[in-house]
């Protein structure tokens, strides 16, 4: 029977990592949610619609501000503010 092998500390690049893919999955989101906000924005110009295309235009600089705050922290053991 083999003893049970004690746990150590977890390495940074390991954190880093599973950090890494959690903020990827929700930059992909982002993306969508943005791709989303466009493609209601074009509807709405071309409707003539100025206030619903000022309120996705909003939303769409929102969204980006969140994925930028991603994007930097991508390599990084620390969270997002």
């Amino acid at each position: 029977m083999r003893a049970p092998m004690a746990a150590g500390p977890v390495p940074r690049e390991t954190i880093v990592n599973a950090l890494d893919v959690a903020r990827l999955d929700e930059l992909a989101r982002l993306a969508e949610l943005a791709a989303s906000y466009w493609r209601s924005v074009a509807l709405a110009a071309d409707r003539g619609d100025a206030l619903t295309v000022t309120v996705h235009c909003k939303q769409i600089a929102a969204v980006t501000r969140d994925a930028f705050a991603l994007a930097r922290a991508l390599g990084s053991s620390e969270a997002e503010s």
